[in-house]
């Protein structure tokens, strides 16, 4: 997101996919310590001591569960920006695919409020002709 000025802002699309994949892959070390604890804790009865491997496996143990946190936290923050950048690019096709239609359109009859003005206001009274009576020309116009 640029700041462009006070109350404005843009989005740029590309800058929101740069930062989906590296924030993924940055939790893949996160995934293996949530996930198998045990490649951590497989070789702690090899350390000489009861204590420090019961210490070490209750760290990796924590350690874990706080990795997965993150992890989820990371996706869930990865799924939100994917789901942004998708919808700001829709948005912008939609409003290219309108404007492309609109430009298209200029030869071919006026729109509905157009229509509707010319029909009920332009041509019954015409603008130059309203009475220096609001009433009667609220009456001319509306009927």
């Amino acid at each position: 997101m640029v700041n462009t000025s006070p109350g404005q802002f843009s989005v740029e699309v590309a800058y929101l996919h740069s930062l989906i994949r590296p924030l993924r892959e940055s939790m893949s070390a996160g995934r293996q310590v949530s996930k198998h604890p045990e490649h951590l804790t497989e070789h702690l009865e090899n350390t000489g001591s009861d204590k420090f491997a019961e210490a070490a496996a209750h760290f990796i143990s924590s350690w874990g569960y706080g990795m997965g946190r993150l992890v989820k936290d990371a996706d869930l923050i990865a799924d939100k920006l994917q789901e942004t950048a998708d919808g700001y690019t829709g948005t912008d096709d939609q409003v290219a695919g309108s404007m492309k239609a609109a430009a298209g359109s200029g030869s071919e009859s006026p729109g509905p409020v157009t229509s509707w003005a010319e029909e009920h206001i332009i041509k019954p009274s015409g603008l130059d002709t309203f009475s220096d009576n609001v009433e009667d020309t609220w009456k001319s116009v509306f009927g």
